[in-house]
């Protein structure tokens, strides 16, 4: 084992919520915004709304839920709202969209919170059916009371059921589906990226647990938030030219680097001292990339497979990451492969599509994505500023308005020559396993599997998180507009955004259907044991490994 360093362990304890914000806890407060720049804000966010936002109709008519006539509200009840209160609405607005892509960040008033995020020293995680689940703690980071330890079932928060707990925070948040929605309440719940969430409204959290089985002694725990700062993921380099190129949850992305930190600590100090390969433990194959992707053999009752943990795709370097999957593929059985996708947030468009061509033998049919069809967004695609990023879809976009259509033609980011120079490494038989925070390049790699007869889908749940987008940052759109001339509300220090510019849609037998608030359904759907969860997910494993046996 790995010594960790003074350093790492007090990374992982991270610090109390005052010494970094540095006053009383129940004062803290986002930027505060001027009644001007509120009003700059509503004029922004109805210009994104009525001339680059690209579910605008498909979530109007899914949802009931007009954004424009929302903000128009909002506008009316600036008089009787503070900062911190207009804020608030103008964030749950926003979430009604359920689009994950398209998101409000609120920074710190002094921007003490960069960085960081909010945790509770234990990971929770969900089994049993959707109708009734059961919440168990499956990490800690830390010793605390002797009764509450990996295995205990989660009953209260706050004095709160916990299964209402999660609900209520879902509602807050986003996803298409209820079982998304939850899923990604319970993702952030107790890791929760600063940059992207508010800071917790309480100071601390009394916890109500149980140990197995049912109907054994109740206990309680109090525990107070921590700050952790777990940094950025090291592969994922984010140059300028790519940064509207990509297909991502960066709030699930956070999350999972602050979980590292805390569960995989080991890990996590690895990638940050030392420029070697590594291995997650002696059974797993060391690998350059152990931040997006990890493999192992496994043997099944059903036989020996290979193991591919994608972790994500936020891998800016296309070549090095298919290169050394590549490799890895090499190193396992040659026969039965399962590639687990579950809490996959996404990553760039090229990368994930490239590795989809080591796996089939034929030319990888691109994803396809449109632009909304409105005067603006035609002007911003024909700007010569805009050209390496839109000057494919300019005279679609153009045609598109003129004939009064709601989209672009849909067109494809990568070269279908370039993903056709990648041979084939892997001809056996393949089950890939997804979840609903498999999300974004994660729901993009999920269908191209399907959609080029690669792959058996295992879904826990319904089906992937349904992320059918391009999403750009503020800064992006901004630049964009301002190449084109175009007019833009000034955004107010502090407050930043990102939101859904392109739509995705499938190839192959599934050709033009969306992805977004629909995702792509398992051919096979799984309901996660209580053994998966404290024991490596043994079930689950022996259930792929007998799909792949049957063939």
């Amino acid at each position: 084992m790995t010594r960790l360093s003074a350093a790492t362990v007090a990374a992982r304890r991270g610090k109390p919520v005052d010494e970094v914000i540095g006053r009383d806890f129940m004062n803290w407060k986002p930027v505060e915004l001027t009644v001007p720049q509120r009003h700059d804000l509503i004029d922004l966010w109805t210009t994104l709304m009525n001339d680059v936002y690209v579910h605008y109709s498909q979530k109007r008519a899914l949802y009931g839920f007009d954004p424009i006539r929302a903000l128009c509200a909002l506008r009316r009840q600036i008089p009787f709202l503070d900062s911190t209160g207009f804020l608030r609405e103008l964030t749950l607005l926003i979430n009604r969209l359920r689009d994950q892509h398209t998101q409000l960040y609120v920074r710190a008033a002094d921007g003490s919170l960069d960085g960081y995020a909010a945790t509770l020293p234990f990971l929770v995680e969900v089994c049993g059916p959707y109708l009734d689940p059961t919440y168990v703690v499956t990490k800690i980071s830390e010793t605390l009371d002797p009764t509450f330890t990996v295995g205990v079932e989660v009953t209260s928060w706050n004095g709160v059921p916990f299964r209402r707990t999660v609900d209520l925070f879902a509602e807050t948040l986003t996803g298409g589906r209820p079982d998304a929605s939850r899923a990604r309440a319970l993702e952030v719940l107790t890791q929760r990226p600063l940059e992207f969430l508010p800071l917790p409204d309480e100071a601390w959290v009394e916890i109500g647990y149980r140990s197995e089985p049912p109907g054994a002694t109740e206990h309680s725990i109090r525990l107070e938030w921590r700050l952790v700062a777990p940094g950025d993921t090291l592969v994922a380099d984010d140059p300028l030219s790519a940064r509207t190129r990509k297909g991502i949850n960066a709030t699930s992305e956070a999350a999972r680097r602050a979980r590292k930190l805390l569960f995989a600590t080991e890990l996590w100090q690895h990638d940050r001292t030392k420029k070697t390969p590594a291995a997650k433990a002696p059974e797993w194959l060391e690998t350059t990339l152990p931040d997006a992707v990890s493999a192992r053999t496994l043997r099944t009752p059903s036989g020996t497979v290979g193991y591919l943990r994608v972790w994500t795709f936020d891998v800016a370097n296309t070549k090095q990451f298919v290169d050394e999957v590549a490799r890895l593929l090499d190193a396992l059985p040659r026969r039965r492969l399962i590639i687990d996708l579950r809490s996959n947030p996404g990553g760039y468009i090229e990368t994930a599509e490239a590795l989809l061509q080591l796996f089939t033998a034929n030319a990888v049919q691109p994803a396809r994505f449109a632009c909304r069809a409105t005067p603006t967004m035609a002007t911003i695609a024909e700007a010569d500023g805009n050209g390496p990023d839109l000057a494919d879809w300019a005279d679609s976009t153009r045609a598109a308005v003129n004939l009064g259509e709601e989209y672009s033609q849909h067109l494809a980011f990568t070269d279908p020559e370039t993903a056709g120079q990648i041979e084939q490494r892997y001809r056996g038989r393949v089950v890939a396993i997804v979840d609903a925070n498999t999300f974004s390049c994660g729901d993009l790699f999920t269908a191209g599997l399907v959609d080029h007869n690669i792959a058996t889908i295992v879904a826990i749940g319904e089906a992937t998180g349904a992320g059918g987008a391009n999403v750009w940052d503020s800064d992006a759109v901004a630049y964009a507009f301002h190449a084109a001339r175009q007019p833009l509300p000034e955004l107010p220090q502090g407050v930043s955004y990102s939101i859904a510019v392109r739509r995705m849609t499938r190839t192959g037998a599934s050709d033009g259907r969306a992805i977004e608030d629909v995702g792509v359904n398992g051919d096979e759907q799984y309901t996660m044991t209580r053994t998966d969860l404290l024991e490596s997910n043994s079930d689950l494993i022996a259930f792929c490994g007998g799909l792949l046996a049957r063939g």
